[in-house]
């Protein structure tokens, strides 16, 4: 045994801060046209927001783009017959019966393709937003057939600052006259619909100018959006950071911060930009399968633990994993049968400690590689636990200010490489504080429930 190692929760300070709905997910329940169903793994793990972004791609049946609902841009947009909603309806039912929020991308999806044919700036701006007008008009208000889902958060188009995968041939400019021409159309239908951008890469000055000209000419910006593949905390911690400088820079600290999409990315062997382009490469593809099977195994599960973890002490008010769609390689959740993963259950380990519905306590942790969030609620407490990256030994998990009147059942889960979040043991606590060993090998995640035993 090496040197004991200590976690401390302290039950008796409260934050007042509720856990935050990071363990949101980009697209699903429903993929391959509707012929796959997670909607049963969804609701176990209790997700808050789906992100509707690259939505069934490649096959685009059911895609939540402009050019898959109004085929023609050269139609009346004011003609219900002009609009093909059905597959998207489908979907977006789906989501509601889960009682999961939808994040509606309104734009096009990523093209790899020689020709953008539609990852491009609109040629009608005016025209482009009075067609999400009516979109919205579908879901919220029952126009053209449609529904009252009271759908609040819409972004507008996703990663312009990418180049030509996104915004062909346009500009940064561009983009943000897209955006402030339809957050005014949008706000002039439902001042309270939330609207926001740019779903953002990575480049900084992008976002920059995009908060400057918000500022200067009071254009309504009720979230930022960004994305992120990362391994290192590190990375994430700094990329957040600058973000919130930007915005409190402008006036623009009140604003919501969406992380929508985020997941395990890196490599030993080469840098990110050379992994970026080898994993494209069909003669490279063992760095792809290494890359995408690490996301789904015990590695990439309590790399998403302790990223979750680490979101409720950054900047970052709601995220959403990319990607949810057994099809896609991106997808850490489940193999392409739609099967389970490792990384499927550290969701599910996440949804369990935010559905106590508790505060988050103050929690210390000794030790390398070591993440902690803790929340005490009224008749249920929980810990969860990432080793990710740490050492393998026997750690001291020391919780002070239990309630002392009455016994407490302790639950101790498990997620590593032979353990799929079960239950390891019950045991009962004692008095206000207790000391609880537990072996945490490199990549586990634990769930400590604890529980008023009456």
């Amino acid at each position: 045994m090496g040197h004991m190692k200590t976690i401390t929760v302290r039950f008796d300070r409260q934050s007042g801060q509720a856990v935050k709905p990071v363990h949101g997910i980009c697209n699903g329940p429903l993929s391959e046209s509707g012929l796959i169903d997670t909607s049963a793994f969804y609701e176990e793990i209790g997700i808050p927001f789906i992100r509707l972004h690259d939505t069934d791609t490649p096959t685009s049946r059911t895609l939540v783009d402009i050019s898959r609902i109004f085929p023609n841009f050269d139609a009346d947009e004011s003609d219900p017959a002009n609009y093909f909603f059905e597959h998207t309806d489908q979907l977006l039912l789906a989501i509601d019966r889960l009682g999961a929020k939808p994040i509606y991308r309104l734009g096009e999806s990523i093209d790899h393709s020689i020709f953008k044919r539609y990852a491009r700036p609109p040629k009608d701006f005016e025209k482009w937003t009075r067609i999400c007008v009516n979109i919205i008009r579908h879901y919220n208000e029952g126009w053209a057939g449609g529904f009252t889902l009271g759908i609040s958060y819409w972004e507008i188009w996703n990663e312009p600052d990418l180049g030509n995968e996104m915004w062909d041939g346009g500009t940064a400019q561009q983009y943000r006259d897209l955006y402030k021409t339809a957050v005014a159309g949008i706000k002039a239908l439902d001042p309270s619909l939330k609207v926001g951008g740019c779903a953002l890469a990575g480049v900084l000055d992008f976002a920059e100018d995009f908060f400057r000209q918000c500022a200067r000419e009071a254009i309504p910006l009720d979230f930022f959006s960004f994305h992120l593949y990362y391994r290192r905390m590190e990375q994430l911690e700094s990329y957040v950071t600058a973000i919130d400088r930007l915005l409190a820079k402008y006036g623009l600290s009140h604003v919501e911060r969406i992380f929508d999409e985020w997941n395990y990315f890196g490599s030993d062997d080469m840098p990110d930009l050379e992994l970026w382009r080898a994993i494209r490469d069909a003669e490279r593809g063992l760095v792809a399968k290494s890359l995408f099977e690490t996301a789904q195994s015990e590695i990439g599960a309590s790399f998403a633990a302790a990223s979750m973890i680490e979101m409720n002490r950054l900047p970052v008010d709601i995220a959403t994993y990319y990607d949810g769609q057994p099809k896609l390689r991106y997808c850490g959740l489940f193999d392409r049968y739609a099967v389970p993963q490792k990384t499927y259950h550290a969701f599910r380990a996440y949804g369990r400690l935010y559905r106590l519905g508790g505060r988050i306590v103050e929690t210390q942790a000794r030790g390398e590689g070591l993440y902690v969030l803790a929340a005490a609620g009224e008749k249920k407490s929980g810990i969860l636990i990432s080793n990710y990256g740490g050492e393998s030994d026997y750690y001291t998990v020391d919780m002070k200010k239990l309630h002392p009147a009455r016994p407490i059942k302790a639950e101790l889960y498990l997620l590593n490489h032979d353990r799929d979040l079960e239950l390891e043991r019950t045991e009962i606590y004692h008095g206000e504080d207790v000391a609880q060993t537990i072996r945490l090998e490199n990549h586990t995640v634990c769930l400590l429930e604890l529980t008023a035993a009456f």
